[in-house]
């Protein structure tokens, strides 16, 4: 992975971090249900879209290294 992927999928996590103290603060003060849960569904899908980014760049790297693609693999299955 680039250093300049690394910055973007960091600033992502950054960003998701707002979402969840967002989302913290707006339970605390009983906010509507609908609207938390709108929050908490962006939140989960930047969460998904960062994990996406990892596994392709674990699949990149597999090659034709055959432990590698077995690890993938495991990994799709894992997180898919």
């Amino acid at each position: 992975m680039t250093d300049v992927e690394k910055k973007k999928l960091i600033s992502t996590l950054k960003r998701i971090e707002g979402q969840v103290r967002g989302i913290e603060k707006m339970v605390a003060e009983g906010k509507d249900c609908e609207a938390v849960l709108t929050q908490i569904t962006a939140a989960t899908a930047s969460l998904k879209s960062v994990g996406r980014a990892i596994l392709a760049e674990e699949g990149s790297a597999c090659g034709s290294d055959g432990a590698k693609k077995e690890k993938y693999i495991v990994l799709l299955k894992r997180f898919l």
